[in-house]
């Protein structure tokens, strides 16, 4: 079986987490190739910058949304996508096609899938860390700058590491020397976690952690240390309480569950083969397939976003908004 896929980012290489870093996942093949021919056509997020064609069965074509959802920048989550037979979204907002789902964005620590399936466990040898950023576009990024500037001002004994704060090349040297390590979501919502948990669990590490809802759904509650950076005396105090090499010892067996999730379930391949897998409708017969470029949908959502900014916020956050712009911009490039 062949699926092809098409998405709007070019790193990390996806393919790595596959065993032989190849793109098979037992029986299937899948592949960012514009073969003319697929069994199945998988769309990683609703934004293309080119026109997609294809022959395959109407009833393969799938997509599944990996960003948050911030209205007007990113409303083009929310359209009912005629092309489109089933929609993996964790914001699915009425959508008829559409079903719950978390984005199964890719790791990002360096390494490939046999590494983390049979490397050994990392020596720990540090309290706490955090891998962050400055960007402020969306609310969750703009509280999680202020609970930095609160743990600064607190003096919390923390290691941050990040884009324009202190550069690291690799996060698994920013995780796995450490027992414990915040991970903060772009967004606080059901369904919606990312790298940002995954890669703690990889690189043997209990996140500190907020951000989706239903965590318990996806890992053991004992495999992570929920708080609420809204109320960051709080937060500051569970931090207190529990980050000490004793605890993380005890969490140990519910971490290298949740690790073993990532890696068996719930990571891309894992979760779409088992999708396809018991996929029980009846697809019909092979048609072409031709799905329009996104450029016009994606431009008029960032203008509608950027004048509500203004309109909320004033000038001043209109320019702070366009200043992110031109870092992520950067940064992606650098």
């Amino acid at each position: 079986m062949l699926v092809r896929l098409v998405k709007d980012w070019s790193w990390p290489d996806l393919m790595r987490q596959t065993p032989q870093e190849d793109g098979k996942w037992r029986d299937i093949q899948f592949t960012f190739e514009p073969v003319k021919h697929c069994d199945y056509l998988i769309m990683l997020n609703n934004k293309r910058d080119i026109p997609v064609s294809v022959r395959c069965p109407p009833e393969h074509v799938w997509c599944i949304m990996q960003e948050p959802y911030i209205p007007f920048s990113n409303d083009w989550m929310l359209k009912d996508l005629d092309w489109c037979s089933r929609i993996l979204t964790h914001y699915p907002a009425g959508l008829s096609r559409a079903e719950e789902s978390h984005p199964a964005v890719p790791w990002h620590v360096d390494l490939n899938y046999k590494q983390l399936m049979w490397g050994r466990r990392p020596v720990k040898q540090r309290l706490l860390s955090w891998i962050t950023s400055r960007l402020t576009v969306t609310p969750m990024q703009r509280k999680r700058m202020a609970f930095y500037e609160y743990l600064q001002s607190c003096k919390v004994p923390v290691d941050v590491y990040g884009r324009g704060i202190r550069h690291i090349r690799d996060k698994w040297d920013g995780l796995a020397p450490y027992y414990y390590s915040l991970a903060i979501e772009n967004d606080r919502s059901s369904d919606y976690w990312t790298e940002k948990l995954a890669d703690c669990f990889l690189s043997w590490t209990v996140p500190v952690y907020d951000g989706c809802l239903n965590l318990e759904k996806y890992f053991p509650p004992e495999s992570f240390i929920r708080i609420n950076i809204d109320d960051p005396d709080a937060s500051l105090k569970i931090i207190a309480e529990t980050s000490e090499p004793d605890d993380w010892r005890r969490r140990l067996p519910a971490l290298q569950e949740a690790r073993e999730l990532v890696l068996k379930r719930w990571q891309f391949f894992p979760f779409i083969y088992e999708k396809i897998k018991t996929d029980l409708r009846q697809a019909g017969p092979a048609s072409e397939i031709s799905i329009p470029d996104n450029r016009i949908m994606r431009l008029t959502d960032e203008f509608r976003f950027l004048m509500d900014e203004l309109k909320q916020r004033g000038p001043l956050a209109l320019g702070r908004q366009l200043n992110n712009k031109i870092k992520y911009f950067h940064w992606r490039n650098y």
